[in-house]
């Protein structure tokens, strides 16, 4: 309109057509740029809400499965006990004291672990044993008396557990507590873990644990970015973090309200232009079925929250649209002069804020760093950081870098590093740490000292993570059949102690030992009965040695060496060796082959090696071959030490 009041012969006509075309195209071009922008960063926030669903979703199953199978050690702790399989075979003289010994190790689990409800032997008639019941998670455990134990023969779960294949771990449904018919309230959400024993293919019991899963569900269906539930195969929710669902939908639907799925309508989000055009909330899951093998087909299942997209989108919604009037408000007096920087500048910056975000993200994701003051308190951390420790952010800023640290370390070790970066050099050095579930893993650890204004103010640390490489070197001097060390590794290790035994002026024990009439068991039960007790001797040994300078070798066929630098007199030394040689005759091996005894036996020669002694490496050795020849020529199943 304005164009027609300017006669077309004026100049300033097609100035102002200029202008409009100009304006117009400049507008077009960058409410297009922005736009394009707006929408490829809303949709890398989508896939990377995807992914996190996945990881999610993995960490999630891990958690159920890593809690399963505590509960499925704990069970395998009992029964690989000796007095557990003297007490299903009733057996013994004292079966009292057998049955208080077995109670102590279930008092003990059941003490270690808060959420175990209820530990109970049952035996084949259905009467309960030995009952270990605590009234809450968390409480204080207690034994039942004999009195006020019960016959559970009719109850299902000794019926199903009864009847499942030898050897197999069975599950409960997860349920509520139900007593005399009725749910229990408030509502106990309840897991039972059982197994069947046998003797001879005689039903002798189970060992049945009942576990608090409140906790459990918690944390399986804990997300600040996602609904989570845990769902049947009937599409019944077990349990589920959506505040926004009715009560109805959240939990125990086919308990408490016969009620399928896990849908909640958000109204208030419904009308969202920008959420609608850009986003379409997803429903992933992950079955769990084949890991609490119970029939009822359990998974997990997961939205995102549609509030949290909202969150994450707002900031680039708000830019795109004051942008936009940003654009439109100053086009007409700079449109001509400026209408191809602005989009040139703009591209530029995004690409540099792209890259930029980009090394970080990677540097986050993929470098494990941590920065701390001058104590050692951690003031940052970076992803891969957490990941490889096990602990969230929140957890690890604020505390110490002693959290990860490993006993096993000596304390000279952490001494010298802290001296070196207190003098402002760098250290490098490789250590043991320990995640947040208890695993060990070893780094090689990079420290910088931050120095601000001539002061240390803190420290940054780029780690390595070496396990992989560590494991490597563990296996290169294991016996791969009984994971003692092998023949390579006693050779380095035995001038190694000796030596350092001899500089500390602290006695130097060698015991050699080989099983009695190995040949005869390997000819009457078979190599490969053969291969288990060999096996289960070094498991058994390698319990009593339990020091940082306890070594057990296998230095070929069933022949063994131990030292140990830590006794403290000849009569110690004797005394833990002869605890070694019982301990291996108590694992009660069958061997009616052997001319000593009716069980595996070992014999043993002992050489202790005063700081004085002036024995070379061979001669040792050779004079500790020469006492279990001794120990065996005298008819085996003993000990024969000598001091030097």
């Amino acid at each position: 309109m304005i164009s027609k009041l300017i006669p077309k012969t004026s100049k300033y006509h097609y100035r102002f057509i200029l202008i409009l075309l100009f304006v117009f195209v400049g507008f077009i071009i960058s409410a297009v740029s922005i736009f394009v922008s707006g929408y490829y960063q809303l949709n890398a926030i989508h896939k990377e809400f995807e992914t996190s669903a996945k990881n999610t979703l993995f960490y999630k199953k891990e958690f159920i499965r890593s809690q399963t199978n505590n509960f499925k050690n704990y069970l395998t702790a009992v029964e690989q006990t000796s007095e557990f399989e003297a007490f299903i075979r009733n057996d013994l003289q004292d079966i009292n004291q057998t049955k208080e010994h077995i109670t102590s190790i279930m008092m003990a689990i059941t003490h270690s672990n808060p959420i175990i409800m209820q530990f109970r032997f049952i035996d084949n008639n259905g009467y309960e044993s030995i009952r270990i019941e605590r009234d809450s998670s968390g409480s204080v455990p207690y034994e039942i008396d004999k009195k006020n134990l019960q016959n559970k023969a009719e109850r299902y779960y000794f019926k199903e557990t009864k009847n499942i294949e030898k050897d197999r771990v069975w599950f409960s449904n997860v349920d509520l507590n139900i007593e005399h018919g009725k749910i229990v309230q408030p509502i106990v959400p309840t897991l039972r873990v059982a197994k069947a024993y046998y003797v001879n293919n005689e039903f002798k019991g189970i060992l049945i644990i009942n576990i608090f899963m409140k906790k459990i569900l918690e944390e399986a269906t804990a997300s600040e970015l996602f609904n989570m539930a845990i769902i049947d195969k009937d599409s019944y929710t077990l349990y589920n973090n959506h505040n926004g669902c009715d009560e109805s939908k959240r939990k125990w639907t086919r308990y408490l309200y016969n009620d399928k799925g896990i849908s909640c309508s958000i109204k208030e989000y419904k009308n969202n232009f920008f959420l609608n055009l850009f986003f379409q909330t997803k429903e992933s899951y992950i079955e769990i079925s084949d890991i609490i093998e119970n029939g009822e087909g359990l998974k997990i299942v997961l939205e995102e929250k549609t509030q949290k997209l909202i969150e994450h989108t707002k900031d680039i919604i708000d830019y795109i649209l004051v942008m936009s009037i940003i654009v439109f408000g100053i086009s007409f007096p700079i449109a001509i002069i400026l209408s191809r920087y602005p989009l040139r500048l703009h591209e530029k910056l995004e690409k540099f804020k792209n890259n930029l975000v980009n090394k970080i993200d990677i540097i986050d994701k993929f470098v494990c760093m941590s920065r701390t003051d001058i104590d050692g308190n951690i003031i940052e951390v970076s992803t891969a950081f957490a990941k490889l420790t096990g602990y969230s952010r929140d957890e690890l800023i604020g505390k110490n870098h002693r959290i990860l640290k490993s006993e096993e370390t000596p304390v000279s070790f952490h001494q010298n590093m802290w001296r070196t970066i207190l003098h402002g050099k760098n250290w490098t050095g490789i250590l043991k740490n320990i995640r947040k579930n208890g695993d060990e893993y070893w780094i090689r650890n990079n420290i910088t000292p931050i120095i601000e204004n001539e002061k240390i103010t803190g420290f940054t640390s780029i780690i390595e993570n070496i396990t992989s490489q560590k494991l490597i070197e563990e296996i290169s001097i294991k016996d791969e059949l009984t994971q003692a060390y092998n023949r390579r590794f006693f050779n380095q290790m035995f001038h190694k102690e000796l030596r350092r035994a001899r500089r500390n002026g602290k006695m130097f024990c060698v015991a050699m030992f080989d099983i009695d009439y190995f040949k005869k068991y390997n000819d009457t039960y078979g190599h490969i009965k053969g291969d288990e007790a060999l096996q289960k001797v070094v498991a058994q040994v390698s319990l009593k040695l339990q020091r940082p300078s306890d070594y057990l070798f296998r230095i070929g066929g069933e022949e063994f060496i131990v030292i140990y630098s830590d006794e403290q007199s000849f009569d110690e030394a004797k005394i833990f060796s002869s605890e070694i040689l019982m301990s291996v005759k108590n694992l009660n091996i069958e061997h009616t082959s052997s001319l000593t005894d009716d069980v595996l036996t070992i014999s043993l020669g002992l050489l202790n090696v005063t700081p004085d002694c002036k024995m070379d490496e061979s001669a040792i050795l050779k004079r500790v071959d020469e006492l279990l020849y001794i120990a065996k020529k005298a008819g085996r199943n003993q000990l024969v030490s000598e001091e030097c």
